[in-house]
């Protein structure tokens, strides 16, 4: 999670905010599902199945009840919502010094639909991508994916959005390409951003890296914090990235502040500590200050990781000046 490319103002008012919600013990980020409805068939996720169309139009009160630093829509896809540029223009034109994020596969996006999205203040593209080549788009269950995002991604850079980066999840399966994905990141003039593998929303462990490839992953992550500073388009802070080799070796990783360090909101107004966790309240009733953080460590995804990081003035200068 970085700031991203802001000016120098809005990078240090930026710095001041993270800072202040340290201090004050709020939510960094906020997650914002403004669907539950996606077209892919991705096997570590069964928001597909879902058929729900309680969504609301307007998510402004939500964000300014909350007031993180970061929001980050997701789904669902989120790109299925016709009124998304909409639901962006009022929270950003309403809003002192919120960064927006959006994460989604990509499919459904192309330079017209992107262009109306930056213009309406999306300040950052988040696209996953697991794996090089056909095998991305078999994984997601969308023919034509890669051959799409090979000339999307590049193309977005160069209209406008400096900040495009890829969304990629580290597991077993794709722990020979994490390295391979960061240099293509780089080919196509964007950053790259990390999280773990979980099986908590479906159960399934065939994705988990095993202690025989514990080595291979410490090789991995060494690499990676080479690369970010030789390459300088890894978003992923150096604390997250050092943690994932333990949370891998043991499945868990105490001392979650879900729900406290930054929450998540269903379509419909309720927040939930996580995506993986059950609603607790509706967003009129959330109080931070009231909030106790679930009994669980078995997760080490970035929006969890990147938001516990420790506040200290390194993580004030990596997020200042993320590039």
């Amino acid at each position: 999670m970085g700031i991203g490319n802001l000016s120098l103002s809005e990078k240090i008012t930026g710095a001041m905010k993270y800072a202040s919600i340290k201090f004050q013990k709020r939510p960094v980020l906020m997650n914002l599902e403004v669907t539950k409805r996606c077209n892919a068939r991705c096997d570590f996720c069964d928001y597909w199945k879902s058929k729900d169309k309680n969504e609301l139009e307007d998510y402004l009160p939500i964000v300014q009840k909350i007031n993180p630093l970061v929001l980050a829509i997701t789904g669902g896809e989120p790109t299925l919502r016709r009124d998304l540029a909409d639901i962006i223009k009022r929270i950003k034109d309403n809003m002192d010094t919120i960064y927006i994020s959006m994460i989604s596969h990509g499919y459904m996006l192309n330079e017209q639909k992107a262009q109306k999205l930056l213009d309406a203040g999306l300040d950052q593209i988040c696209i996953s991508v697991d794996y090089l080549g056909v095998r991305h788009e078999e994984s997601r269950g969308l023919k034509g994916l890669w051959a799409h995002l090979d000339q999307l991604i590049p193309a977005l850079g160069k209209m406008g959005f400096q900040n495009v980066a890829l969304n990629t999840i580290i597991m077993n399966d794709n722990l020979d390409e994490i390295v391979p994905l960061v240099h293509k990141a780089k080919e196509w003039g964007v950053k790259v951003g990390f999280s773990s593998y979980t099986s908590l929303k479906v159960g399934n462990d065939t994705h988990y890296i095993d202690q025989a490839r514990q080595k291979d992953l410490e090789n991995v992550i060494n690499q990676l914090l080479k690369l970010k500073r030789e390459l300088k388009n890894i978003m992923s802070s150096d604390y997250y990235l050092e943690n994932i080799p333990n949370y891998f070796s043991n499945r868990s990783l105490g001392d979650c502040q879900a729900g406290r360090d930054w929450v998540q909101v269903t379509p419909d107004g309720y927040i939930k500590h996580c995506s993986e966790f059950p609603i607790f309240t509706h967003y009129s009733e959330y109080n931070h200050k009231e909030v106790v953080s679930p009994d669980c460590d078995k997760c080490w995804y970035s929006c969890r990781g990147e938001s516990q990081a420790p506040f200290s003035v390194q993580r004030v200068v990596e997020l200042a000046t993320t590039n």
